[in-house]
């Protein structure tokens, strides 16, 4: 579906567009050729031609996880705490049907501590629970939907097992020692048949309780309910008899697509999921997680324009959008239309599009280590303008200023890297989504155009800490190289 609305209309537009307007039959030499006007020996009748290569790099650095966060204050409280009988834990998670083309669709997991254990832990499988279906429907669709037949109790074989209720586990030590009991330096295995070695335990249903809703547009609300009792564990360390309730720990949680996102099954446990197993503590494993979230941005064909200073070929700070072409590559990746609007300006010197990567046979979006190069002719005066679209996106798009880059500065043209020139515009034309799961981004919409207008139509700038995605510079990478 994508490659249908990144490539709309873009071979017919090929044929149709003026590449170059203006052109300097003989002039155009690597260094340059300066032209003096006839007895005149000013610097500013001097003209200077170049040929530019610009290349646009999609510079993102791939990430295994979509989104992720702890949970870690009860449901009424105000502080981290484990969960008992009756007590819960909520957290709202944003994921569209996949992040990326199939990529397999995305997935939530979770680690908790199993708190009545040495370093026992709740958890899905490893691939996780899947938040759509086979036919793309979100789980949770009518109400909470129950998921705890898909959690599992896991051993992180960190620590020697012992009778419950012993001396080195949670509930018996202070609420920050750690590492009391026995290192094992096994490895993460399933708990099967309700015992871990020592005494019996209870099923996994009668400790947890998880639902998750689909609230709105690529929303689901995850509860994570203790529905344990103080009858619900045999606890012989504590003296013939006895029972007691199952408590859970503050933990973390995952969106992600692949599987294995917080251990695997048969190898050893990663120090997080061990301070959550062992103690019920989340802060490495936190760190971990997020330093292993990232967004996947595609960037589109777009345009490119040369022009003089003073001309705004693309759009306008603060204007709504021209309804030339930039609408079509800010929603849908497609430059077609707009291609053909800056071959009609007369205040466009040079024009065209780029829709192909470098090294591809055939027109496409770059993903992380992809690229786009074209070559322009320019002298001093002129300025360029570019468009390409943050593909995560309903109507976002990257571009130069308003009144593009200026190609010289006192006649010496410009080269190397301008990506600090390079900025994350809001075109005004569609309602703003989580970036990477809303519905009515191209990647997962049912058909281009297809998101709300959005109430604010200005051309606008994004900050990329308040949108929560990645800065420009570790997004797109632009380089002018001249000739």
């Amino acid at each position: 579906m994508q490659s249908n609305y990144l490539l709309e209309r873009t071979s017919t537009f090929l044929k149709k567009t003026t590449i170059m307007k203006r052109y300097f039959p003989f002039l155009t030499l690597a260094l340059g050729i300066l032209l003096f006007a006839a007895c005149n020996d000013d610097d500013s009748d001097i003209v200077v031609v170049n040929d530019f290569i610009v290349t646009i790099e999609n510079v993102v650095t791939p990430q295994p996880l979509f989104a992720s966060d702890v949970f870690a204050v009860p449901v009424g409280g105000n502080s981290p705490a484990p969960i008992f009988p009756g007590d819960a834990y909520e957290f709202t998670v944003n994921a569209g049907p996949n992040v990326t083309p199939g990529d397999g669709g995305t997935r939530l997991s979770f680690a908790t501590m199993f708190v009545q254990s040495n370093d026992l832990f709740l958890a899905p499988d490893e691939s996780g629970i899947e938040l759509y279906d086979g036919n793309g429907d979100p789980i949770g669709e009518g109400g909470p939907e129950d998921v705890s037949n898909q959690i599992l109790l896991w051993d992180a074989g960190t620590e020697v097992n012992e009778v419950t209720g012993s001396d080195s586990q949670k509930p018996q030590q202070e609420a920050t020692a750690t590492d009391v009991g026995t290192d094992e330096n096994g490895v993460v295995t399933e708990i099967t048949g309700n015992n871990d070695g020592t005494n019996d335990l209870p099923d996994v249903d009668e400790v947890i309780q998880v639902t998750v809703e689909y609230t709105d547009d690529a929303t689901f609300l995850v509860r994570i309910m203790n529905v344990s009792n103080g009858m619900t564990i045999d606890t012989p360390a504590q003296g013939a008899g006895t029972t007691a309730a199952v408590p859970m720990s503050p933990g973390v949680w995952v969106v992600h697509t692949a599987d294995n996102p917080l251990f695997t099954a048969g190898q050893t446990a990663s120090e997080g999921i061990e301070d959550i197993a062992e103690d019920g503590f989340f802060d490495v494993e936190s760190t971990r997680v997020m330093n292993n979230t990232g967004l996947i941005v595609p960037l589109s064909p777009g345009v490119w324009a040369v022009h003089n200073e003073g001309v705004n070929p693309l759009y306008t700070f603060g204007e709504a959008d021209y309804n030339e072409g930039l609408e079509g590559i800010s929603e849908d990746g497609s430059p077609g239309e707009a291609a053909a609007s800056l071959a009609s300006r007369a205040d466009v010197s040079a024009s065209n599009l780029f829709n192909t990567p470098d090294g591809a046979s055939g027109p496409g979006a770059i993903g992380p280590g992809g690229s786009y190069s074209f070559t322009i002719s320019a002298s001093n005066g002129d300025r360029l303008s570019l468009a390409t679209m943050f593909v995560q996106s309903n109507d976002w798009f990257y571009a130069f200023r308003e009144d593009g880059l200026a190609l010289y500065e006192n006649n010496v043209p410009v080269s190397g890297d301008v990506t600090d020139m390079i900025f994350l515009y809001d075109n005004g034309t569609e309602a703003d989504e989580v970036p990477g799961a809303g519905l009515n981004q191209v990647i997962r919409q049912s058909g281009p155009n297809s998101g709300a207008a959005d109430p604010d139509n200005s051309v606008r700038l994004i900050n990329p800490d308040d949108a929560n995605v990645a800065s420009t510079d570790q997004v797109i990478r632009v380089t002018i190289t001249p000739q």
